[in-house]
């Protein structure tokens, strides 16, 4: 069974969300001599009162590895045995290295210790990563935002913040279900971020009770439509109770109660593109226009989309940039080429950023000097990524690509940022090249209609046109 599957089931079976941390101190330990037997007996007390009442279990390595052999022995034992096993073991071990080192902390928490998931440092990238996720029955949580008063030093640092390039990354380092985030019940503004940026993975959000983090507010900003994609860690306020079984049952209640009117605030309200902020900066700078346009094909429209207009705006260009990085990740190429002309400065800046060389076709040959067909430098047989602003009818992206496989390349991909959903994408796919919109124009409307960019009339004469046109 995977971890989600675990996680799923019990989470449905005892209504909660609230995850028991396991993190044993000398002084909240029985008395005795035998350390291993004391960190037993404590664990084995917390666990039995409150296994109804959890989704997961976090012990933290670092607890016991305090207390030597003894305590790694014991929280071997712990995972294995005192744990139901219908009940997944989130290791809080926060590891992160490369190569067969990775692999080795991999078999450690896995294999020996019997984690279904793990905390994992993603300062080393997808190399510190992927030995964990090649399990595919197992799962991770990446550092992203923690709860610590000093993360802001390093976590927020840049533009975008570190916290958002590591959420970004990590839809690529797995599926949802396998790939989730550490995000701080301290940080709700974070929590909100990563959930636009991530709408469908897991978080795991520490910080509620002794760290003083708002639970309201975290649920607010971190729970998905659905009422899940959230799991909230206690440690000190259950370990430290006088009654552990009550102090679980009060916040696994507490967490539901407020999980019922988030769910339901967020059903009623308006689906919102995670791609937001670059639709409002294609409408505010003019990049997406609403009137009545001619077109190259001399028909009529309603709408106008003018992205050459993002070169004068460098954050609008970035953003866009983004969009575009995210679909490459599905088309691994040798070569990346803008087509004339929008799509050139593009092509350009994604080009850079990726560490992909670029080349272009040109719109007509020149009659002088060299007579390229196709600029920059290239050898039949690569393989090539075609970079788009628009689709229409995709008949400049076809005329493009002609000319890039009259040169012997091969291309079988095309990124565009706008999809304008008037039959172009089946064009190109009867001309063998799968295309990979950012954005359907259908989103960018619904995403204006929502936040009263346009009308409703507006709305419904650019909708009928898209449908019949």
């Amino acid at each position: 069974m995977s971890f989600i599957e675990k996680l799923t089931q019990t989470i449905e079976k005892n209504q909660s969300l609230l995850c028991v941390g396991l993190d044993p101190n000398e002084k909240n330990l029985p008395e005795g001599d035998n350390i291993q037997e004391k960190l037993l007996l404590w664990a084995g007390n917390i666990i039995s009162q409150t296994k109804g009442l959890v989704c997961c279990y976090k012990p933290n390595m670092a607890f016991f590895e305090q207390f030597g052999l003894e305590g790694l022995e014991a929280l071997q034992v712990i995972c294995r045995e005192l744990i139901p096993a219908e009940i997944p073991v989130l290791l809080d071990a926060k590891r992160g290295d490369i190569g067969s080192t990775a692999e080795a902390y991999a078999r450690a928490c896995f294999d020996i210790y019997g984690a279904d998931v793990v905390t994992l440092s993603p300062y080393l990238g997808y190399d510190a990563i992927k030995p964990f996720t090649d399990r595919a029955d197992k799962a991770v949580f990446v550092l992203c935002q923690t709860s610590n008063p000093s993360a802001k030093e390093i976590q927020q640092h840049g533009i975008p913040a570190l916290f958002e390039h590591v959420a970004k990354q990590s839809q690529h380092w797995g599926a949802a279900e396998q790939v989730g985030l550490v995000v701080g019940a301290t940080q709700p503004e974070a929590l909100k971020r990563v959930r636009e940026l991530c709408p469908d993975a897991w978080i795991l959000a520490p910080g509620v009770g002794a760290q003083g983090g708002n639970l309201r507010m975290a649920l607010e900003n971190g729970l998905r439509a659905d009422g899940l994609g959230m799991i909230v860690p206690v440690s000190r306020s259950v370990m430290n109770a006088e009654d552990p079984k009550a102090a679980a049952e009060a916040l696994r209640d507490e967490i539901n109660r407020i999980r019922i009117d988030v769910q339901i605030k967020l059903l009623d309200a308006p689906k919102v593109s995670r791609f937001a902020e670059l639709i409002e900066g294609l409408y505010d700078t003019g990049s997406v226009k609403f009137g009545e346009f001619i077109l190259a094909s001399g028909k009529k429209s309603p709408v106008y989309l003018d992205l050459r207009r993002l070169v004068s705006f460098p954050w609008l260009m970035k953003l866009a940039v983004e969009a575009y990085a995210e679909r490459m990740h599905n088309t691994p190429c040798d070569l990346i080429a803008g087509v004339p002309y929008a799509a050139l400065p593009i092509a350009s800046v994604l080009a850079s950023q990726a560490g992909i060389p670029m080349i272009y076709p040109r719109k007509e040959v020149k009659t002088h000097g060299t007579g390229q067909l196709v600029e920059g430098v290239f050898e039949a047989g690569q393989s090539v990524t075609v970079i788009e602003d628009v689709i229409t009818s995709g008949g400049s992206l076809i005329t493009a690509v002609e000319s890039l496989r009259s040169l012997g390349l091969k291309v079988e991909h095309a990124i565009v940022l706008v999809d304008r959903e008037q039959g172009g994408m089946e064009k190109l796919a009867q001309a063998g090249i799968t295309a990979h919109p950012a954005l359907k124009f259908s989103e960018i409307l619904e995403h204006l209609l929502a936040t009263k960019k346009i009308d409703k009339d507006q709305y419904t004469i650019v909708k009928d046109y898209l449908s019949h046109g």
